[in-house]
């Protein structure tokens, strides 16, 4: 009876840690509301591993845009838009997350020649943009 009940609790333990990881994997498809998006922490280590390359946006300008730092950023307007790329509270504006969405307004969506963004990524990216696009 006792190896049964100590066989049961094994089981059960393994499988609230795998409840546990798979909670954990699925939390990455959201941000925590609770903890800000930081440009330096979150959304500038996302520009710099999807948007560089050759004739890319990380150390060049191309069609307006450079995304190097946040300074480049925030005063970077594109050229099919005719605006900044990053409208301060307003995602939605921001031709930024246009381009990495699918279906953008104009051109086609970034990073061009790659895999798009995961949704865990653009959801930074706009939940930052949303709080404002601050340099934190």
């Amino acid at each position: 009876m006792r190896t049964l009940r100590f066989i049961g609790l094994i089981l059960g333990m393994g499988l609230l840690a795998s409840a546990c990881q798979s909670r954990k994997i699925d939390n990455t498809m959201v941000v925590d509301p609770d903890e800000p998006v930081r440009y330096a922490q979150d959304i500038q280590p996302i520009l710099t591993t999807t948007c560089g390359g050759a004739g890319c946006h990380i150390d060049e300008s191309v069609n307006g845009v450079e995304l190097t730092n946040y300074q480049q950023v925030m005063s970077s307007i594109g050229e099919q838009y005719g605006a900044a790329i990053v409208e301060p509270g307003d995602p939605g504006a921001s031709p930024l997350v246009d381009k990495v969405e699918s279906d953008p307004q104009f051109g086609t969506r970034m990073p061009l020649g790659r895999p798009p963004l995961t949704a865990q990524q653009v959801m930074l990216i706009r939940t930052w943009i949303e709080d404002g696009a601050k340099n934190n």
